[in-house]
């Protein structure tokens, strides 16, 4: 999981920021993102704007859980696909 997720403990939640150089890419991104969340079946709270995205993940358990960490996992790996391909091409 990557360190720009901020856990808390009331409630049971962990919430990130993601930034994106268009809104191209910002779209791209949410695609993923439902996608993960579907194949989970936990679904986060989103919103966003030009060019960021605000997740939080609100734990069904009293603590987070391993399903939490699953979702936060998947959403993080969308991210680095949608971004990694304009930066990794000529890395």
């Amino acid at each position: 999981m990557n360190e720009r997720w901020k856990l808390k403990d009331k409630p049971a939640s962990m919430e990130a920021r993601f930034e994106f150089e268009s809104f191209e890419k910002l779209r791209s991104f949410l695609d993923e993102l439902a996608e993960q969340a579907d194949l989970l079946d936990h679904h986060p709270n989103i919103s966003f704007g030009r060019g960021h995205v605000s997740v939080i993940i609100y734990s069904q358990a009293a603590e987070l859980s391993e399903l939490d960490f699953a979702l936060a996992k998947g959403i993080d790996e969308g991210f680095h696909r949608v971004t990694s391909f304009s930066q990794g091409a000529w890395a």
